[in-house]
């Protein structure tokens, strides 16, 4: 199974509360990741693994950069309303 995009996952949600817990629920993951890394580096730095460090700091980079990318797109997609067809179909 494909792991789908954050946009793509909310763009398939229909509720602002779906849309809400998969925001929510990326974001923990984010914070999951991250305290990860983190604790890979406290561990390369603790040992004095320097290939580990290299590795981490790379894993951190990557995964910051790409999350960063995707805020502003999360924020835009909790920020719509509902589509044009149901906001016609509420007058």
């Amino acid at each position: 199974m494909k792991k789908r995009s954050i946009s793509q996952r909310l763009n398939k949600a229909r509720s602002p509360v779906s849309k809400a817990n998969i925001a929510l629920a990326w974001a923990q993951n984010w914070k999951d990741e991250h305290d990860g890394l983190i604790r890979d580096l406290e561990r390369a730095i603790r040992n004095d693994d320097y290939d580990l460090l290299c590795i981490t700091t790379g894993q951190l980079k990557a995964v910051g950069q790409k999350r960063l990318d995707a805020l502003p797109r999360v924020l835009s997609h909790m920020l719509e309303t509902d589509s044009p067809t149901n906001a016609e179909s509420m007058d």
